[in-house]
C-alpha cells in the first residue's frame, strides 16, 4: 500500500476545517493530515515544521492581514516546489485566473464533493494541475484580447491617482469590507494589467490608467 499523502489544511473556521479533515479520513488511509492552520502566518510555520506533500488552503482569512493568495506567494518563496490546492467559495473568474497565475496547482469550489477534492489532491501530489475546464476558456479570451477583469478595472483609478498597492488595498477593503483585498493581490493585478496591454513601465501604466480608469465612486 502506498504511503499516505501528507496534508497541511489551512482554514479559518474550526468547524469547517474539522469537517473537511473528517471527510478525508474516509479515504482508507490515502491522506494523512500532518498539520492544520487558521491563517497564512500560522500555515507558513506549520509548513516548515510538518513538511506536507500538499497544502490545502482557503482563500479568505477574516481578521488576518494576509489571504490565500499571499500564502501561495510566500510558500513559493519558501519552497518553489510547494504543491497547493485552493478551495474557496469565491469562484468567479478573477480569483481563478489569479490563483493560476501565481502558481496554485488546483482550484476548487467549496461545494465540490469529497471525491472531487480527493481526486484533485491526488493529482497535485502526483505532479499534475487540476483546474476547472472554464480556465482554458478564460485564458483563451485573455490571450485573444487585452480585456481587463472587473477587479483590474476597479484598481485602475487608484493607479491613476498614484496610490500604492497598500493604499489601494486599504481603500478597496474599506469601501467593500465583504470583499477585502491584500496589497500583494493588488500588485498581481497591476502586473497583469501591464502584461495584457503591453506596458513596460510604471509611468506607462499610470498614463494608461488615467486614460481608461473609471471615475472612483466614494
Amino acid at each position: 500500500m502506498p504511503a499516505p499523502i501528507k496534508l497541511l489544511i489551512v482554514e479559518d473556521h474550526p468547524v469547517t476545517r474539522h469537517g473537511f479533515i473528517s471527510w478525508l479520513s474516509a479515504f482508507d488511509g490515502q491522506f494523512q493530515v500532518v498539520a492544520e492552520a487558521a491563517n497564512g502566518e500560522e500555515a507558513l510555520l506549520k509548513y516548515v515544521a510538518s513538511k506536507p506533500d500538499v497544502v490545502v488552503t482557503d482563500l479568505r482569512f477574516p481578521n488576518c492581514p494576509t489571504d490565500g493568495i499571499d500564502l501561495i506567494l510566500e510558500l513559493r518563496e519558501l519552497d518553489p516546489k510547494a504543491k497547493v490546492v485552493m478551495i474557496t467559495s469565491e469562484v468567479h473568474d478573477d480569483y481563478l485566473v489569479v490563483a493560476h497565475d501565481i502558481g496554485a496547482n488546483a482550484f476548487l469550489n467549496k461545494e465540490a464533493t469529497a471525491s472531487e477534492i480527493a481526486k484533485a489532491i491526488d493529482a497535485v501530489a502526483s505532479g499534475f494541475n487540476h483546474f476547472p475546464a472554464r480556465l482554458r476558456e478564460v485564458l483563451g479570451k485573455r490571450m485573444a484580447a487585452p480585456q481587463l477583469t472587473e477587479r483590474e478595472k476597479q484598481i485602475l483609478p487608484y493607479i491613476a491617482l498614484g496610490m500604492t498597492a497598500k493604499e489601494t488595498a486599504l481603500e478597496l477593503t474599506r469601501l467593500d469590507p465583504a470583499n477585502p483585498i491584500s496589497h500583494r493581490t493588488v500588485e498581481i493585478h497591476k502586473a497583469n494589467i501591464k502584461r495584457r496591454v503591453g506596458l513596460t513601465s510604471l509611468p506607462a501604466l499610470i498614463a494608461y490608467a488615467m486614460e481608461h480608469g473609471r471615475k472612483i465612486r466614494r
